[in-house]
């Protein structure tokens, strides 16, 4: 039987979708800025990041709304699972692997030579893609899994895509505050040893 959802879980959610979006976009400026350490500050490394970015959301956004239901049918648990599952993937990735990634394809590009070259261009935006795409894609399919949460808790809701939706815009602004005033210029940068190079 299909229950209401009470107050006290509508703003668990708007704070869960509040702090989804703040990780978000502090990740995006965080991968922005390790992006220019690693292969220069020049305007298509801020070009990829912010493409794959926006491809990852909507290719998640996509791919979560098909496979919830499924998903949801072979576990046999609520979704509200495979969102904790994709933000753990968010978490862990964004946080560990993103920097490894990062790392090894700036190793790789110098080794080649030729900084200046359409061939190194070309390989760190393959670089940076392959870095973020996958927790973006995860970024995107948080939407449509908490969503499927709340058809399970309350299917006559019709309001909570907006109630969910203006959570996670409050949350990606305050992020992107907090990146500017609060960390300054220093966060994203502290693992290349030269700090950030112009090509």
């Amino acid at each position: 039987m299909v229950s209401r959802m009470n107050q006290s879980t509508r703003r668990l959610l708007f704070l869960l979708f509040f702090l989804s979006g703040f990780c978000s976009l502090v990740y995006q400026v965080i991968w922005t800025r390790m992006a220019f350490a690693s292969f220069g500050i020049i305007t298509p490394v801020l070009s990829v990041v912010l493409s794959v970015f926006m491809l990852g959301l909507a290719v998640g956004a996509w791919a979560g709304g098909r496979l919830v239901g499924p998903g949801v049918k072979k576990i046999g648990r609520s979704a509200a699972f495979l969102y904790a599952g994709a933000e753990l993937m968010i978490g862990l990735g964004g946080a560990f692997a993103v920097p490894k990634l990062f790392r090894l394809g700036e190793h790789c590009l110098l080794a080649a030579g030729q900084t200046n070259s359409l061939h190194y261009l070309f390989f760190s935006a393959l670089v940076l893609a392959i870095s973020i795409f996958p927790w973006c894609v995860f970024m995107g399919a948080t939407f449509p899994l908490m969503m499927a949460y709340v058809r399970e808790q309350d299917g006559q809701n019709q309001e909570s895509f907006s109630y969910l939706y203006l959570a996670n815009v409050l949350g990606a602004m305050s992020g992107t505050l907090w990146t500017a005033l609060v960390s300054g210029g220093n966060i994203g940068v502290s693992h290349n040893p030269l700090g950030c190079r112009s090509l």
